[in-house]
């Protein structure tokens, strides 16, 4: 999280030597499907549910940009194995704090489309304490479309596959605090598939 920021933090000091072309905010939301993996002898699963957050862009020529994300999603985690004694059903957020770079494909002065990746950390949260929150490295990719009806106001619309690399054991699911840990583990990617939208405001170019 430290180097995230801190990469941040250079980006933005360097904004003006990078003489970017424009900035852009763009608030956001959307739709994340649910996501489910293999545990040992079972399931575990987040659910769906409507994504918040935002993007502040920096174009850095007409082909490409820097962007730093950040997403929310409140839904449920749920795991089942016959190692469980009982079953998990516990309230959980979902967190990302992200910097990338987009690949911009411009079709004419109103449109542009675009692609690419993004680098930072995934946090899963839970809200009632049951578990304690973590927080681990992850990565997405993302491709869509802006349009801009005026030099200033615009809209996105773009899809997202967010990857949190984590250990699925039983600090994540079935650990909580003063409880006895279940010997259940595995390493898989959770892989979360959504839509997202929002209004663009360009604030310089």
């Amino acid at each position: 999280m430290k180097k995230l920021i801190l990469l941040s933090v250079l980006i933005i000091i360097s904004f003006q030597e990078l003489k970017a072309q424009g900035v852009e905010i763009t608030p956001i939301t959307g739709y994340t499907f649910p996501a489910s993996y293999r545990i040992t002898s079972g399931n575990a699963r987040l659910g769906d549910g409507q994504n918040w957050g935002g993007n502040l862009g920096f174009s850095l020529s007409e082909h490409m940009e820097i962007e730093l994300s950040y997403s929310y999603m409140a839904t449920r985690a749920t795991a089942s194995s016959p190692l469980i004694n009982n079953r998990v059903d516990v309230r959980t957020q979902v967190h990302y704090a992200m910097i990338g770079a987009n690949r911009l494909f411009p079709t004419s002065d109103a449109m542009t489309f675009f692609a690419g990746m993004k680098l930072g950390t995934g946090t899963l949260a839970f809200p009632d304490r049951e578990f304690n929150n973590i927080t681990k490295f992850s990565w997405g990719i993302q491709g869509g479309m802006k349009y801009f009806a005026s030099d200033r106001i615009g809209i996105r619309l773009q899809a997202n596959l967010m990857m949190p690399v984590v250990s699925a054991g039983g600090s994540l699911w079935w650990s909580p605090g003063g409880g006895t840990a279940v010997g259940v583990s595995t390493w898989s990617p959770i892989v979360q598939f959504g839509f997202t939208g929002g209004i663009i405001f360009r604030l310089q170019q």
